[in-house]
């Protein structure tokens, strides 16, 4: 199979330089000198020496020179060996014809071996742009994303044609052309200008073109149905050209490519696309299971309202506790779902400042009191505890979510723990939120702190989004949080938070 990069060393056919005529005209004085030491009765073959020597210069010059060669060899061969010599007078019929005959063969063989060999030149060059197209074409069915595509391309056009090639492409709103990085050679202001104008009007433009030829480079435009997506530039050197085929290939590249990189673009609208269907779907969830959530209070709500009603006085004080469960609740849910949106949005900023960790796990336990009803609570907290730098209400949050995943995972009558203090180094505090419940799931550890999962052997059920929101405050405030096996049964959680003596703080 032909090199693809030989496409270029097979011009078109050109006219015929001086040098191809001198070596025809050569050739004849060559066959003439050879035939004066033959006998004179060898003139016919003399004849046919002159014939062969036509047909093989047909293979070697051009149409011109060979035309040339016929006529010249016909005449000298009359003049010098056909009787009577050096003469142009025929003396028998038969040398007449003999003359006539060699004089229309000689041209004919040489105009149809001319035609032959311009025909296997033209063959030569489609097989070697084929070839190129081949190239090219597994070239971009090998790349898997769209930069390597165009970065192929581009080096097999900057091999091929022997110049520098520029790729610039339109954005996601199709309006504006970037370049892209693969290209070889940098836009100056005025070669922008007609790229541009290359991609408003869909035609080609530059050097070698009709439009704007005084560009330093070629420009063609990668259409696919009817829209611009881009548009190619190749740079050759000042002393070379592009012929009428190169540039023909060209366009098949500029086709190829485009069509390359409307398949990757429409591959990435089917991605948003495949995307936007699951944050629908997510959608979807995340109201059903608000609907869900937010029903049982409202009817724990409404229910203690009409009972509160006409409730005796003993029943009120129930009833109210009732009411306030379920407000608390309510305010959980909308409250979780205003921290998620924060943490997703990057809006959320701690407020670092010196707190009392006691203070901290007092609120915590207060804000849960509520849904711990039922589970023993182990508070474990020194007292010589020193401060610890964290925002009040985000670690308050925190160890709030983590009573309640504990007390809404765990079976009823199921003690909690909750302990803080100073990691041996003194260089983390942490606080430990532990139970005696089932513990998590194989399925659910490489998962437990993303968002909206559930435990699906969990006795109550959320929106999954407590110890995301966990994770999310104690990272914005530089600590880590780790889940593990209670070593004896059950969950445990532990959130480190970052513990500089106060001092060197203060100094910081």
């Amino acid at each position: 199979m032909a090199d693809p990069r030989t496409a270029l060393d097979t011009p078109p056919a050109a006219p015929s330089s001086w040098k191809e005529y001198v070596f025809s005209a050569i050739v004849v004085v060559i066959i003439t000198v050879a035939g004066l030491l033959l006998s004179e009765s060898y003139y016919v073959s003399v004849g046919l020496i002159y014939l062969l020597a036509i047909v093989l210069l047909c293979l070697r010059v051009g149409r011109g020179p060979v035309l040339m060669a016929g006529i010249l060899s016909a005449f000298v061969w009359e003049y010098v060996f056909i009787p009577p010599h050096f003469s142009f007078a025929i003396n028998s019929l038969q040398d007449g014809l003999l003359f006539g005959i060699y004089f229309v063969v000689s041209l004919v063989a040489g105009q149809l071996t001319s035609q032959i060999r311009a025909q296997a030149q033209d063959e030569r060059r489609r097989e070697q742009h084929a070839t190129a197209l081949l190239h090219l074409t597994r070239a971009l069915a090998e790349a898997k994303t769209l930069d390597d595509a165009v970065f192929a391309a581009l080096r097999q056009a900057d091999e091929l044609f022997g110049a520098q090639t520029s790729l610039a492409l339109t954005d996601e709103t199709r309006k504006n052309l970037t370049s892209h990085f693969a290209s070889s050679y940098s836009l100056e202001e005025k070669e922008c200008a007609t790229v541009e104008w290359v991609f408003r009007n869909q035609h080609t433009a530059g050097r070698f073109a009709s439009n704007l030829s005084d560009s330093t480079s070629y420009y063609l435009p990668l259409v696919r149905e009817n829209a611009t997506i881009g548009v190619l530039g190749v740079k050759v050197p000042p002393d070379h050209t592009l012929t009428h085929a190169q540039q023909n290939l060209l366009e098949a590249f500029a086709r190829q490519l485009a069509l390359s990189v409307e398949r990757e673009y429409l591959r990435a609208a089917s991605e948003r696309e495949k995307l936007l269907a699951e944050s629908e779907k997510l959608h979807r969830a995340l109201f059903d299971s608000v609907s869900h959530e937010l029903r049982t209070p409202l009817a724990v709500i409404n229910a203690s309202t009409d009972s509160l009603a006409g409730a005796n006085p003993k029943l009120s004080g129930q009833l109210v506790g009732e009411i306030r469960t379920a407000v608390r609740r309510l305010n959980r849910l909308v409250g979780n779902l205003l921290n998620q949106s924060r943490l997703e949005s990057g809006t959320l900023k701690p407020r670092l400042d010196w707190c009392d960790a006691g203070d901290i796990v007092n609120a915590a336990v207060e804000s849960t009191r509520d849904a711990l009803t039922g589970h023993p609570l182990t508070v474990a907290v020194p007292e010589d505890i020193p401060p610890v730098r964290a925002d009040f209400a985000l670690t308050e949050q925190v160890l709030a979510n983590l009573l309640l995943n504990a007390a809404n995972h765990t079976p009823p009558a199921t003690p909690v723990f909750l302990t803080a203090g100073i990691e041996p180094g003194g260089q983390r505090m942490f606080f430990t939120v532990a139970d005696r419940g089932p513990g998590f799931s194989p399925a659910m550890r490489g998962r437990l702190f993303k968002k909206f999962i559930q435990d699906d052997d969990s006795i109550a059920a959320g929106l999954g989004l407590g110890l995301s929101i966990v994770r999310g405050f104690v990272v914005a405030q530089g600590g880590e949080v780790i889940a593990g096996e209670n070593p004896g049964g059950g969950a445990m959680i532990t959130v480190y938070l970052p513990h500089p003596p106060p001092k060197a703080a203060t100094q910081a």
